[in-house]
């Protein structure tokens, strides 16, 4: 498959996942102390609310269904999916990030109440 029929955009939903990977890391490292000379001289990475921390963590999914959709529009309109084949593709996408929701979602219970793992 190529895609590319949206040639201005240049594949951005590689951009979509590709911010949504970086924004992960970033989450991850979320008050650290840095091990390089840091961003502007900064030693620590920024830190953040834990309630700003829980919405960018919430953002991570959407996002990366969102580039994985935008895709499959790519390849429809290139001909490399027929509509059969897209409805079925895109239908997948929706189930497993909706699984990846619910699993989150479970987990954020968890952690709250502390029956977590």
């Amino acid at each position: 498959m190529s895609g590319g029929h949206f040639g201005n955009c240049g594949y951005d939903y590689y951009k979509v996942a590709q911010f949504a990977d970086e924004l992960e890391e970033e989450i991850l490292k979320n008050g650290q102390k840095r091990e390089d000379s840091g961003y502007y001289g900064e030693e620590y990475y920024p830190t953040f609310e834990p309630e700003t921390i829980n919405y960018l963590r919430k953002q991570l999914i959407p996002m990366r269904k969102m580039a994985e959709i935008m895709r499959h529009v790519d390849y429809l309109y290139s001909g490399d999916h027929g509509e059969d084949s897209f409805m079925e593709r895109v239908k997948e996408v929706e189930k497993h990030w909706k699984e990846c929701e619910d699993l989150a979602t479970r987990m954020d219970k968890w952690n709250e109440t502390g029956d977590g793992v």
